[in-house]
């Protein structure tokens, strides 16, 4: 389960690595968010920016969702009385 919180909580680190290091030295510490806010606002291409983004939103989506559905909550009942 570690994991799984570790990726997608690397997808909220841009403040960290923008802060500390910039990207660099070269593209060593570039992460998506970092790409995307470097393409869109330095780059001045913010159509590309965007397609990132919503790659970014995807996989977000995909890693909090997937442990949802592979670990059988939805089949889960209560014991309690009348639920």
């Amino acid at each position: 389960m570690p994991q799984r919180r570790s990726a997608v909580g690397s997808l909220t680190y841009f403040d960290l690595v923008f802060v500390l290091t910039g990207g660099g030295p070269g593209y060593a510490t570039r992460i998506l968010p970092l790409d995307m806010y470097i393409t869109g606002f330095q780059g001045n291409e913010m159509g590309l920016a965007s397609a990132v983004s919503v790659v970014l939103v995807l996989a977000g989506l995909i890693l909090s969702l997937a442990p949802v559905r592979f670990s059988g909550f939805s089949r889960m009942r209560s014991q309690q009385a009348g639920m």
